[in-house]
């Protein structure tokens, strides 16, 4: 995130998840940026749901952590 513009928590849980869980392990350095800016859109966009379960509850519960990692596998298959 560019200084002094933090994103919303539950976006930054979204980008952190993706690292944890390997999902950057792929993707060269140079692009990771470029990833996650593409990767908060998708989201937002398509599982918004998810952003707003995060925010709400302050958790990643169990249901939520699975669509996560659907949609950030699903969008990382089609990143090029």
């Amino acid at each position: 995130q560019p200084q002094y513009q933090p994103l919303p928590m539950e976006e930054q849980v979204v980008s952190i998840f993706a690292g944890v869980r390997g999902h950057l392990d792929g993707i060269a350095v140079g692009d990771v940026n470029r990833f996650e800016a593409q990767l908060l859109d998708h989201v937002r966009e398509n599982h918004a749901d998810i952003l707003v379960s995060i925010r709400d509850t302050g958790a990643l519960d169990e249901g939520t952590e699975q669509k996560l990692e659907d949609a950030i596998s699903a969008y990382a298959k089609s990143f090029a």
